[in-house]
């Protein structure tokens, strides 16, 4: 017989119990709380530990306290869905909960809602994505209702039929299954309808990277500009947009020559918010070469005159790449900016994002091992790396079958 921890006695009134159920093994954490049919109920969880029992029964009556009703067996997707919103969506970074919140909105909502939670059918799930994939994208999102009326891309009686992606009708599936995994783990639905129903997978573009030379004419055309800075940084590190425009002088160590990139700058919900960097691989410190040392030096120093002239106006973010007043860049100005950049540069087809996997190509190149390259590079896989590197370097690919030319004949 298993010795059930005193721990498990020591809770305060109302916030349930925790018990060692002997005939599965398994502990038991038990609440009365408020559901989505407006009345107070017994809710379980579960857990292989009395930590792990303990701790999902404090969250679930955490939850109940904030006023986020607990969903019961006889609950509507729709209502589901914003008990999904409430609880779990808030943890998650700000892009990709304002991404959820979309999908749920303007699809899940209108196209799967009034379904029964515990009723919902694979059938139900392929009727719902085959119709998503036929519908205008400026219907579902009443684009038209907020544009002046000679702006309009759809007409009375005509639409544009602006039909979703393979990547986006792939992005609603996956929320989806999120939302019904979470159902599955509370024990409202014994399975997950939405994994037994498989749609189409995307064949993702990967950028190409630059050429030296083509690097050295992007930053010839960039001197003398206050951004220079930014695409040596961009060109030599490898950094993206959002990190680019995120980093913060506390971030840099120009006494050891390191970087640790921690911050991203995103707009999101219409405005500029700073968010952690998307993984724990993508803040690992990171040593400078010595002509982005030498750079950011020298832009240290003309940022300090720049405060100096901006005088009370400056807004000190702590930013490396701010405006002229210290603020956050936009992105998007940044990406107009790099525009009229490539144009003096000669090279018209040139991304931001592609000085990203420049990085990449050339030290690969330069014989430097896959793995870090990869560090440097902060992928979560090696296979991202050798991708890109096998999509850019045609020339090492020409020479790789000339010598089997040159021995077959």
């Amino acid at each position: 017989m298993k010795d059930v921890d005193s721990r498990a006695t020591k809770r305060r009134n109302g916030a349930g119990s925790v018990y060692y159920r002997e005939s599965d093994g398994q502990w038991v954490g038990a609440a009365y709380v408020l559901t989505t049919a407006g009345v107070r109920r017994r809710k379980v969880v579960y857990g292989q530990s009395w930590e792990e029992a303990n701790s999902k029964l404090t969250q679930l009556v955490a939850r109940a306290e904030q006023g986020i009703p607990v969903p019961d067996r006889s609950v509507r997707l729709r209502e589901y869905l914003d008990y999904w919103l409430k609880a779990y969506v808030p943890n998650l970074r700000a892009t990709t909960a304002r991404g959820y919140e979309s999908v749920i909105r303007l699809h899940l909502q209108p196209g799967l809602g009034g379904k029964r939670l515990g009723k919902l059918a694979v059938a139900d799930v392929r009727t719902f994505l085959a119709g998503l994939r036929e519908r205008c994208l400026c219907c579902a999102s009443g684009l038209d209702r907020n544009r002046r009326a000679d702006h309009r891309c759809c007409s009375v009686g005509r639409c544009c039929g602006r039909r979703p992606t393979v990547r986006q009708v792939q992005f609603v599936h996956a929320v989806l299954r999120n939302v019904l995994s979470h159902a599955m783990r509370e024990e409202l639905i014994p399975r997950n309808v939405a994994t037994l129903v498989k749609v189409p997978t995307p064949r993702y573009k990967v950028g190409k990277g630059l050429s030296v030379d083509q690097v050295r004419r992007l930053l010839k055309a960039a001197e003398g500009h206050r951004l220079h800075p930014l695409y040596v940084v961009a060109a030599t590190m490898g950094l993206r947009r959002g990190e680019l425009l995120g980093m913060r002088w506390q971030d840099l160590d120009l006494d050891k020559g390191t970087l640790r990139t921690e911050k991203t700058i995103q707009r999101v919900g219409g405005e500029l918010v700073f968010q952690d960097t998307k993984t724990d691989d993508s803040d690992a410190v990171l040593p400078l070469p010595e002509v982005t040392w030498v750079a950011l030096l020298d832009h240290q120093v003309a940022q300090a005159k720049e405060r100096a002239a901006a005088g009370d106006a400056w807004r000190d973010f702590g930013l490396v790449f701010p405006t002229e007043i210290g603020t956050p860049i936009e992105p998007r100005n940044l990406n107009r900016h790099f525009t009229r950049l490539r144009e003096r540069a000669g090279l018209p087809n040139v991304r931001l994002h592609d000085l990203r996997h420049t990085v990449v190509t050339l030290l690969l190149e330069l014989g430097v091992p896959p793995h870090l390259v990869q560090a440097i590079a902060r992928h979560a896989h090696v296979d991202i790396t050798l991708k890109i590197y096998a999509h850019t370097n045609l020339d090492a690919m020409r020479a790789a079958v000339k010598r089997l030319d040159d021995h077959l004949t």
